[in-house]
């Protein structure tokens, strides 16, 4: 069961079929004023290009209740890892490479075999725990588009609606159309903040099977660590239920 949630972006949204074709410089355009007020309340605008989170975690599946330790590596060119050491299932590994056309995404248990996740759940856009690293205006890649939607609902909330996609020129046209809609993403800005406060997309099995499974992470919980502003609380949402809650205890930002 557990198999199948791995890999959180898939698809929730998506724009109308004249805007899912424009460049990414276009996109962007439509997004660059609150990507970089975004930034400057994460980090002050000054570039982070790598954050490392450890903690606690509670990882919940149907009656299945199991706790232990959580490390997470983000990078601000999407490549991010999340290592779990859990009291019952032992470890658990997710890791996605940097987002570009070649992009790709592994599991594996406590057997340590490693698992190769479906492609079309690995056109991340943002990093699903950490999404401001990817919202860096100098760092967003070539092929990664944004478009503010102003003030809307976003899941439970009203936020400032961003929706992200990948539109990667480099993939074979008939793989262009999918990928884009595999990797919308939608993000909720705390208005207030200006911090991500919701993360949406939708997963499917790594069999490939067309069955779209919701995804939502909740962050909260923001404290200043080295002049960058972290979420202390990060819980992921599988199907509505929760799936997996996060305690930071420590920061380190390069």
């Amino acid at each position: 069961m557990i198999r199948k949630f791995f890999c959180p972006v898939f698809v929730l949204g998506l724009l109308a079929s004249a805007a899912l074709l424009q460049t990414s410089a276009a996109q962007q355009g439509n997004a660059s004023a609150i990507l970089s007020q975004i930034t400057k309340a994460f980090s002050s605008g000054k570039p982070i290009r790598q954050v490392q989170l450890a903690g606690s975690a509670e990882w919940h599946a149907g009656s299945l209740h199991d706790s232990g330790s959580v490390v997470l590596t983000a990078s601000s060119a999407g490549a991010a890892t999340m290592q779990l050491s859990l009291a019952k299932k032992g470890s658990w590994t997710e890791s996605q490479s940097a987002i570009g056309a070649t992009m790709s995404c592994q599991w594996a248990g406590n057997d340590g075999t490693i698992h190769q996740g479906d492609a079309m759940n690995c056109l991340r856009p943002v990093v699903w725990f950490l999404p401001q690293i990817s919202l860096q205006p100098a760092s967003i890649p070539t092929g990664i588009g944004f478009v503010d939607l102003s003030i809307g609902t976003v899941g439970p909330g009203t936020y400032r609606h961003l929706q992200s996609q990948a539109v990667l020129a480099q993939m074979p046209s008939e793989l262009l159309a999918r990928s884009v809609e595999a990797s919308t993403t939608d993000i909720g800005i705390d208005p207030n903040t200006l911090l991500p406060s919701i993360l949406r997309y939708q997963v499917h099995p790594d069999n490939g099977a067309q069955v779209n499974i919701p995804i939502e992470v909740r962050f909260s919980d923001y404290q200043r660590v080295d002049g960058a502003e972290v979420p202390f609380m990060i819980q992921r949402y599988v199907n509505g239920s929760l799936q997996l809650e996060i305690h930071i205890s420590s920061v380190q930002i390069n």
